[in-house]
């Protein structure tokens, strides 16, 4: 076992970054062990990712974890395809609860709280991460249970959180780092535009690709 976990959410982000994930036999969590790292397929969305981190981090001691996959970018934020960005901080963007007249209302308007999620640990004082990964652009992040397929879902949830990036388990990671007081990171490419859906333009394998050359090649 080695002392930093990566996380990934699904078997198909991982099948395009070690050829060694052909031979999981399909189960969540999956373990492979590399020289430098071992990783883990976590699941897909926040709950899944957060039990079964949780999970390992119970069994297995590390000194740190890095979530890494595939992510959407907000137009308008500096952003293009195939970027690979350190995500520092996530909004859970789609918790709340709708109003009479059918509008969307944030958790926070009934909390009084943010319910926003950071780095729990500054890896560049630590040691913890290697300098090429500390060189990487930093960006905000917005954590939702179900993606953004319009346009005009995309515009609202930019302008409402002031977010640069989409995903579905930002938050579960330092969530569940925090819990644990470990150190957890968030890197991500961009595979796509957040605006109308449209999966023919999305770029998978080549976001993956250039998130093991940026991230997992300089670990």
């Amino acid at each position: 076992m080695n002392s930093v976990l990566v996380a990934i959410p699904s078997m198909r982000e991982i099948s395009l970054l070690h050829p060694q994930s052909a031979n999981l036999d399909g189960n969540i969590p999956s373990i492979i062990e590399c020289e430098r790292y071992d990783m883990a397929v976590c699941g897909v969305g926040m709950l899944d990712f957060a039990v079964n981190l949780s999970g390992l981090l119970a069994n297995r001691k590390y000194a740190c974890v890095l979530q890494v996959g595939i992510c959407g970018a907000y137009p308008g934020r500096g952003l293009a395809v195939g970027d690979v960005v350190r995500v520092r901080s996530e909004v859970v963007g789609d918790m709340g609860f709708q109003e009479a007249d059918g509008s969307f209302s944030h958790w926070s308007k009934l909390v009084k709280g943010s319910a926003s999620y950071s780095e729990n640990a500054c890896g560049e004082n630590t040691g913890i991460l290697p300098e090429p990964l500390c060189r990487l652009k930093s960006v905000a992040g917005l954590t939702v249970n179900c993606c953004t397929g319009t346009a005009g879902l995309s515009l609202d949830r930019q302008a409402r959180f002031g977010v640069d990036v989409e995903s579905m388990e930002g938050a579960a990671l330092f969530a569940v780092c925090k819990r644990f007081g470990i150190p957890g990171f968030e890197f991500r490419a961009v595979s796509n535009i957040v605006t109308d859906r449209d999966p023919s333009t999305w770029r998978i394998p080549e976001a993956m690709a250039a998130l093991k050359r940026e991230v997992l090649d300089n670990l």
